[in-house]
């Protein structure tokens, strides 16, 4: 009668042992999982913000381009190009989300830049340019001449523009992009004097 009794008391005993086991495996399961996902979303966060550094970093590489600097100058600020042809150096960055192709040229007698430009202007980069202050209502004084010179572009369009592209003999390009989309590029000689101008307001 009392073997029966603890055959009796073990098999409850079993079962709640094996009931424990259960739910602790499954709540350790339930960490790892937390864990993981947490990790998981960590690394995209991590992700997504490299992505959006690099959004917006390509111009400002860009914008640290100088005539006169060597080969090895460039390569610090954009890193390796993605083809060379002679003095032709071309480079990717990114620009509005989108991979844009800059050139560099570096004369190969002197080992330095002497142009550096890339399409900014272009629908998919443009977005990136957009500057609420900009003023492009006197874009038509361009076609009258009053407007001859960057210094009275800046004053007419409130902003100084974006530099897409510099000669080593001073010639220059500008971008201006206003909040409705208006754009216009302007190439302006070395002695600041517009040569030619195209977009649309």
């Amino acid at each position: 009668m009392s073997e029966r009794k603890n055959k009796w008391i073990l098999v409850p005993l079993l079962a709640l042992m094996i009931v424990l086991l259960t739910a602790c495996s499954e709540k350790n399961a339930d960490v790892d999982n937390t864990v993981s996902g947490s990790s998981d979303s960590h690394t995209e966060t991590e992700r997504n913000d490299i992505q959006d550094s690099e959004e917006s970093d390509g111009y400002a590489k860009f914008s640290q381009l100088e005539i006169g600097m060597t080969e090895s100058d460039v390569r610090e600020i954009l890193g390796e190009p993605t083809e060379v042809d002679k003095a032709y150096h071309y480079y990717n960055i990114t620009v509005n989300g989108q991979e844009l192709e800059i050139q560099v040229w570096i004369n190969t007698v002197s080992g330095l830049v002497t142009y550096f430009g890339g399409n900014f202007e272009k629908d998919e980069y443009r977005a990136e340019f957009v500057d609420s202050k900009t003023d492009l209502s006197a874009a038509d004084q361009l076609d009258s001449g009053e407007l001859s010179t960057y210094d009275e572009c800046v004053s007419a369009f409130k902003t100084s523009g974006y530099l897409i592209s510099l000669n080593e003999d001073g010639e220059a390009r500008y971008l201006w992009v206003d909040s409705n989309d208006g754009h216009l590029c302007i190439t302006f000689g070395s002695d600041g004097n517009v040569k030619s101008y195209v977009g649309y307001c």
